[in-house]
């Protein structure tokens, strides 16, 4: 992996809320300004995690039966009978 410059910078720790020294941070060893720095540096990351883990989740890919209001012969199953030609 190697190492990472919040791994040796704890300048560069704070305003990202990694590595050993920005979870210290995080929890105020620093004092109060580093600690609300590196508290928001992590929840801005979660942010992302959950809205990129949104963003590419498969939405409605359900697996057999019908996913809208269409009507059953469109709905993708094939029936017996359902395409019979009527006169009107």
């Amino acid at each position: 992996m190697g190492i990472k410059l919040h791994d040796v910078s704890p300048v560069a720790a704070m305003f990202t809320g990694k590595g050993e020294m920005g979870k210290l941070m995080a929890q105020g060893v620093g004092g109060v300004i580093p600690a609300t720095i590196a508290k928001d540096a992590q929840k801005a990351e979660e942010d992302r995690k959950k809205l990129e883990a949104s963003y590419y989740a498969p939405q409605n890919m359900k697996k057999g039966g019908k996913v809208s209001s269409a009507s059953a012969r469109a709905d993708g199953c094939a029936v017996k009978g359902k395409t019979k030609g009527r006169m009107v």
